[in-house]
């Protein structure tokens, strides 16, 4: 059970169902091509099974206060740009990326995530955790956890913060995370960005046709036996935490997109989008995170689906952060009934509750807002 009892007010009072206005305006879209924000600092939470598990953090601003950002984007405590001080710390956010919970990176979130918060007195952390098939589920939500506490017992002596005060902020796969983490963690809020939380839709099943989303062969270099021995390994120590979806970009403008000096691609990274592949064209992705492949009898593999959800968990409870949902109407890969019933749900057990859904689009929309500071008006 939960060991959330009550909750404070938010630090985002979102008015129920109001789309926000950051969301309504948008600038040019940038599908893609933003760049990591300056003036954050690097960290490793944990190590498990030889896998480094590392954060990412951008203190929240000050328009006034000076800034000296390194080759590398971090900055010494006497130049961070935070308006935060003992006497006023900031509320701050955990950030969980997407990927098909099988890549991603936390080097950047969604392209309005830091403009819209750092600047509003937010500090912002972004997590990295490990990826299928070798992790599953329950692995990506322990290393929430993990990195939650870390952040309670270290984040006070990197940028003042109110350590109480903390929001969830999840986009896909991190959408399922966050929102698994809020049964568990007693965190002020809650925003989902187009993340699923009911594995028992049908729309998961392997008996649906695949749709055209869905369909994603593979290259020639591996074969369909190669990733079903991946799948079956559940070897943690294979697990990474950080894989692009497409390797055709020059990696000098990776690195530099993502402040990331160190990063190259690599073997290991390559074969894990490609057993991601095989897992979408078969239906097999949250048969392998939930780990039911090995399971025969229907009625149990759905019994772990439906204890899984973070939807479902709800029917036990009484309590969960005030929550918003982002979606677009039109997502071919997470629907947007997703969102519907975990909102209408929270609504008839009285929590605050807040949809933005956006007319005509698919997943990941959110990634055209790039808007900065002075072309839009906050609504908190």
């Amino acid at each position: 059970m939960s060991p959330v009892s009550r909750y404070k007010p938010w630090p985002c009072p979102w008015t129920a169902y109001k789309t926000p206005s950051f969301l309504v305006q948008p600038t040019t879209p940038k599908m893609w091509n933003h760049t990591c924000p300056p003036n954050f600092s690097d960290h490793t939470y944990a190590t498990k099974h030889g896998v480094k598990l590392d954060l990412r953090i951008w203190p929240a601003e000050s328009s006034t206060s000076p800034t000296t950002t390194t080759s590398t984007g971090t900055t010494s405590p006497s130049t961070r740009t935070t308006s935060a001080d003992a006497s006023n710390p900031s509320p701050w956010i955990l950030y969980v990326h997407g990927g098909a919970y099988c890549g991603g990176k936390h080097y950047l979130p969604n392209a309005w995530v830091i403009p819209s918060f750092r600047p509003r007195g937010y500090t912002v952390v972004s997590i990295a955790y490990r990826f299928a098939p070798y992790a599953g589920l329950s692995e990506m939500k322990q290393d929430g956890i993990d990195a939650y506490h870390w952040c309670r017992s270290n984040l006070q002596q990197i940028t003042p913060v109110d350590i109480d005060s903390c929001t969830l902020i999840g986009e896909s796969a991190g959408g399922t995370i966050v929102s698994l983490l809020a049964h568990y963690l007693p965190v002020r809020s809650v925003v989902n960005i187009y993340g699923p939380t009911d594995f028992l839709d049908t729309h998961y099943s392997p008996k649906t046709p695949a749709s055209k989303t869905d369909i994603q062969p593979l290259t020639d270099k591996w074969s369909e036996e190669d990733c079903r021995q991946a799948i079956k390994s559940r070897d943690l120590s294979k697990a990474i935490t950080v894989c692009p979806y497409v390797f055709d970009i020059p990696i000098q403008k990776v690195k530099d997109q993502w402040s990331a000096p160190n990063f190259e691609y690599t073997e290991q990274q390559r074969f894990n989008w490609e057993v991601k592949r095989y897992m979408r064209t078969y239906k097999l992705l949250f048969k392998v995170i939930l780990r039911t492949d090995d399971i025969t009898d229907e009625e149990e593999e759905l019994e772990i689906f439906r204890k899984s959800s973070p939807l479902h968990m709800l029917d036990e409870k009484k309590v969960y952060p005030p929550t918003w949902f982002l979606h677009g109407d039109s997502d071919l890969v997470v629907p947007i009934a997703q969102a519907e019933r975990m909102r209408d749900k929270l609504v008839k057990m009285g929590i605050e509750t807040g949809v933005s859904f956006e007319p005509g689009e698919g997943h990941e929309f959110d990634n055209k807002y790039t808007v900065s500071l002075s072309h839009f008006s906050i609504f908190w």
